[in-house]
């Protein structure tokens, strides 16, 4: 859903990129007027290179020549889309982004149910603090211990916000309504039910269970898992989940996500469990990519997130019983089908991340976690120990079941290579291998598009847009030189911002690159009288995120010329160079031309008179040069 640019703009007036860096705990320090260094974000180092100026709203590391908007950084340090940044820091602004109306809505309507789902979420988070008070009273003690044996010390306990539902059937109805919140709200956000014999009673959802909060990408907290503990079993089995509602959909959120994927840049590849113990198990083992869907139930927007983030490989560490070798393989083709490479972790049989934890510590966590098998081979492994008998119809089932796995893969050499590789364990013909890959290919193709057809007069709905920041490898020559130049003069100095705007056609030799993108709207928006709004403008848009661009923006070459009152005459010697180096382009330029034309045409005598007036001028342009004076 598309933000209002409106919405946009307020959020941005409101963000400062200082606070935000600091909010990633980066230590800021002073620079300059405006300016702060602190140590790179995005690569290892001891001395700060990594510079942000706040007059700007804009940052550059002239180490790793990361660099870009307030938005940019945010995207890159909490691993986001461009919505996924908005949406932070939104939140860290107090600042709602309102929800496109319903068809045939009124204002009045959207606005009561923009108000519903804000207070349901601070229901939501209400709760969270109420069963996190009830954890501590006396009837929370046997919850408390079951903790404790488990090895959860209380500093894990408040970063995750456990808690306890009282075994009571409306101790947090009657909590809520004594908050203000209506039994709508509670049956909406599905921490309570309706009563069937009475409607105006509604009875608590969650009871005698250790509660853990669901939190979406933001670290919103959008529904609970409940989960049995001691040795009285409860009813209902042994979790609880939240219903799906307009605040929680289980098949777009991952337990822990908001935590990993600021590690996922780090370690570069994602941990999939299984359950919310497991997670918090791996994360105080130091295995901060861990995250789990609720249950085994991974789906295709679970795969889609991961893959937004941009992780490059995932690790699957499931259950080693059939039921966990049926959903890993599931989650492997979801996966794989997204572009992501898949491993897999085996776990050892009757244990789990959290037991291993418990017994073995974090370096025993971690030895077996790091070690991971590809999904292709995992799979082979897996349908042999099901088709062991070696007959042709055992290895024809075996076939089967790899090249459902294998028609998955996006990567067109590596599902070859892989064919290749299966035909050679099963002593098969390549070509019979490639050609059932292919039908096994159709026949899915054929299978989705069935699901897909739509009823009678619906339409999709557009696919949204593929947000993608290009990154340009900038090479080191007089022209890239010449245009930063420029451009730092005219971002930096109005007086030759306004000098450049009288004769935009003066930047027709440079090559087209962002640097002279950005320079070109500048001098048009100086033209229009506005320079202060298009620098703006300028760290709004897509070219700041430019190598050079952010450099520009947030550092100038001529910062000790700001104090000095001599500074104009300096300018204007700089400002000279740049504009007898593109003079001395442009005539390189015709030359070359002109070269071009006498080589058809040896006898054009003026042709080759201009050829000489050219050769001059360069000449002269070059005497200029050595007779500058220095700065």
């Amino acid at each position: 859903m598309p933000i209002p640019q409106e919405t946009i703009d307020e959020i941005l007036r409101a963000a400062d990129i200082a606070d935000v860096a600091r909010a990633f705990r980066l230590e800021l320090k002073p620079a300059g007027q405006s300016t702060w260094k602190a140590c790179c974000p995005f690569h290892q180092e001891k001395t700060p290179s990594f510079h942000i100026d706040t007059a700007k709203q804009v940052y550059h590391c002239f180490g790793c020549g990361e660099g870009g908007s307030i938005v940019t950084l945010v995207k890159k340090l909490v691993n986001t889309d461009f919505v996924g940044a908005m949406q932070w820091l939104a939140q860290r602004y107090n600042i709602v982004i309102p929800e496109q109306s319903h068809s045939g809505e009124s204002n009045a309507e959207a606005a009561r149910r923009r108000q519903f789902l804000d207070d349901g979420m601070r229901l939501l988070t209400e709760a969270t603090g109420f069963f996190q008070e009830q954890l501590r009273t006396p009837e929370g003690t046997e919850a408390r211990q079951y903790l404790a044996d488990r090895g959860i010390d209380e500093a894990t306990v408040q970063k995750y916000g456990l808690g306890f539902a009282p075994n009571s059937w409306e101790a947090l109805a009657t909590w809520a309504n004594e908050h203000g919140f209506s039994r709508a709200l509670l049956t909406a956000t599905g921490l309570c039910l309706q009563s069937e014999k009475n409607q105006e009673r509604v009875y608590d959802r969650f009871r005698n269970r250790l509660m853990f909060p669901i939190c979406n990408e933001l670290g919103k907290v959008v529904a609970f898992s409940g989960r049995v503990f001691g040795a009285t079993p409860a009813e209902g089995g042994k979790y609880v989940n939240s219903p799906e509602s307009e605040f929680f959909h289980k098949g777009r959120v991952l337990y822990g996500f908001h935590i990993a994927r600021q590690a996922f840049s780090h370690s570069k590849w994602a941990l999939v469990c299984e359950g919310q113990l497991d997670v918090i198990a791996c994360h105080r083992a130091g295995l901060l990519q861990a995250i789990a869907a609720q249950g085994t139930a991974f789906t295709e927007d679970h795969a889609k997130m991961l893959a937004k983030t941009q992780v490059p490989c995932v690790h699957l560490a499931f259950d080693g019983d059939p039921a966990g070798h049926k959903a890993t393989l599931r989650t492997i083709r979801l996966l794989q089908q997204t572009g992501l490479q898949v491993l897999i972790t085996t776990i050892p049989e009757h244990e789990d991340p959290d037991s291993i934890f418990r017994t073995g510590g974090a370096t025993a966590l971690q030895n077996i976690m790091g070690q991971a098998e590809p999904a292709i081979p995992f799979v082979f492994r897996i349908a042999c120990q099901n088709h062991p008998d070696g007959s042709p119809e055992a290895r024809s089932a075996i076939v089967t079941e790899m090249l459902e796995v294998i028609a998955t893969l996006t990567d067109e050499v590596a599902a070859i290579g892989h064919c290749q590789w299966l035909a050679g364990q099963l002593r098969l013909p390549e070509e019979t291998i490639r050609g059932l890959l292919n039908q096994t290919r159709a026949a899915n193709a054929e299978a989705e598009q069935r699901s897909r057809r739509l009823p009678i007069n619906m339409t999709p709905l557009p696919a949204p847009p593929t947000l993608s920041v290009p990154r340009l490898v900038l090479e080191n020559d007089s022209a890239n030189t010449l245009t930063a130049t420029m451009l730092d003069l005219a971002v930096h100095f109005q007086p030759i911002a306004e000098q450049l705007s009288q004769d935009p056609d003066i930047l027709n030799p440079l090559a087209d690159c962002p640097a002279k993108n950005a320079l070109t709207m500048l001098l048009a928006g100086t033209a229009d009288g506005d320079w202060e709004g298009t620098i703006s403008a300028l760290t709004r848009s897509d070219l700041c995120n430019d190598q050079l661009v952010s450099a520009v923006l947030v550092k100038s070459q001529f910062e000790n010329l700001f104090a000095l009152p001599e500074r104009d005459g300096a300018l204007q010697q700089a400002l000279t160079d740049c504009l007898n180096r593109l003079q001395a382009i442009k005539l390189q330029q015709e030359s070359a031309q002109l070269g071009a034309q006498l080589e058809q045409q040896p006898d054009d005598l003026a042709a080759l008179a201009e050829a000489a007036k050219l050769a001059r001028e360069r000449q002269q342009l070059r005497t200029a040069r050595r007779r500058r004076p220095s700065l």
